[in-house]
């Protein structure tokens, strides 16, 4: 098999524009370089104001959807050690509190799940709203 290659001249009259440095300066033009950048300037803030303007529109279109958790346990010996310092010295005042770790997170744990609350945050929530509206639903 033979292959052919067709090999045609170039002109290399278009790298007399560039500035070459000699081989043996290492230094670079810095006002070479800067007339260069302000020259392009056009073209480089229209690249940023394009990329810019893509940015906003996808934050704008994407529905922000995220998902947290969190794990919530009753409180350490060495956290509530200082709450009974406290309580201690609440009780030599004569103010006496019936109150204990289990009955402390028992009261968390039903004031975080209070139907307020819950009803503050769907109201507050733009994924429940979307839902809501695009099932026909009344709101509350």
């Amino acid at each position: 098999m033979f292959f052919s290659m067709k090999i045609s001249k170039v002109s290399d009259e278009h790298f007399s524009n560039y500035n070459m440095l000699p081989n043996g300066n290492e230094e670079i033009d810095l006002f070479g370089l800067i007339s260069v950048l302000w020259a392009a300037k056009i073209k480089i803030v229209g690249v940023i104001l394009f990329f810019a303007c893509i940015g906003f529109l996808v934050s704008f279109v994407l529905p922000q959807k995220w998902t947290s958790s969190a794990v919530v346990t009753p409180a350490e010996s060495v956290q509530w050690s200082e709450l009974n310092k406290e309580l201690s010295k609440l009780h030599v005042l004569g103010v006496d509190f019936d109150i204990n770790r289990d009955s402390a997170f028992a009261l968390f744990i039903k004031k975080f799940q209070s139907v307020n609350s819950l009803n503050e945050y769907m109201r507050s929530s733009p994924y429940v709203m979307e839902i809501i509206k695009k099932n026909n639903i009344s709101a509350l």
